[in-house]
């Protein structure tokens, strides 16, 4: 005779099924850390990939040895082969494999160029915990790509995944969402925290951003990207009166756009007013001292 498990049972049950789960992931997860070199809370002194310490718990992976056919047939020139093989271990749930097809459909060596097949494994790599495929997952969300909307809460939060693995990539991006605000509160000292950890590791870029803020603490057009310093133009040199605006955070690229033609405007505005002040003044000192060619101002008064 069965007997039915109460609901407590079944409550049980379900809780020691989902630890087990848990575990599971948490070993995989694991697993990778160890064949990438990863140690938690330490940071990695370069660049995060196997290596011949390392190979054992690489082995361990899902798929490995695919995933080494794989790379075979690529170094003999076979990609297409390569991908077919590669595409069997990403299957497998071999996060490293699901990396390397996200990049071959992104660039379509081996395979048609396809974006969204490429977000879909750069996702399934992420979320086992790859830090390369954490950053190019982010920066999906950041432009869209065509492939989803762009949320930039969504590419804040694998940035910082990434970067807190210390993939160089991936550090650089968070050091760049703090310049800009993109899903993070802006904030330069944190964006220069971060682009220094990048530049530690070899990130040229990264150090020059992390001068440049430094130096100028993004008055002069530093937290602009190219296409807002497009917008602004003249008003961008070094004649900056708006600071970048520090704690706001931007949870898309529309928002921030809004935002910087605002402020566009309000300085031109404020430019506007102290130039037609300062001809008023002029013309006013003009005519008080009694001179006969005083010239009144030419810009007119902005309105309020």
């Amino acid at each position: 005779m069965s007997i039915a498990p109460s609901n407590m049972q079944k409550v049980s049950i379900l809780a020691v099924v989902a630890f087990i789960a848990m575990q599971g992931y948490a070993g995989a997860q694991s697993t990778l850390q160890e064949c990438l070199g990863i140690v938690p809370g330490r940071e990695p002194a370069g660049i995060l990939k196997p290596s011949v310490a390392t190979m054992s718990y690489c082995r361990e992976l899902p798929g490995w040895n695919l995933y080494e056919q794989a790379g075979q047939r690529f170094q003999a020139g076979d990609h297409r082969g390569a991908a077919q093989i590669l595409e069997q271990s990403a299957q497998a749930g071999n996060p490293i494999a699901q990396l390397r097809l996200a990049m071959l459909y992104e660039a379509g060596d081996g395979v048609p160029r396809d974006l969204r097949s490429a977000f879909s494994w750069y996702r399934a790599a992420a979320q086992h915990g790859e830090p390369g495929a954490q950053f190019e997952l982010g920066t999906y969300y950041e432009y869209g790509n065509g492939v989803v909307a762009d949320n930039w809460d969504e590419a804040a939060k694998w940035y910082r995944a990434s970067a807190e693995q210390g993939w160089v990539k991936g550090e650089a991006g968070l050091g760049r969402a703090y310049e800009y605000g993109i899903g993070v509160p802006l904030d330069l000292g944190q964006a220069i925290a971060w682009y220094d950890k990048a530049a530690a590791k070899g990130d040229a870029k990264a150090a020059y951003f992390a001068k440049y803020l430094r130096d100028n603490h993004g008055i002069d057009g530093s937290s602009r990207d190219e296409q807002e310093q497009a917008m602004l133009g003249p008003l961008i040199k070094r004649y900056v009166m708006t600071l970048p605006p520090v704690g706001r955070t931007f949870h898309n690229h529309a928002e921030r756009f809004a935002y910087m033609q605002w402020q566009a405007s309000d300085e031109a505005r404020r430019k506007q007013k102290i130039e037609y002040d300062s001809e008023k003044r002029q013309y006013d000192d003009c005519r008080n001292s009694g001179g006969s060619d005083c010239h009144p101002p030419v810009i007119a008064p902005p309105r309020e």
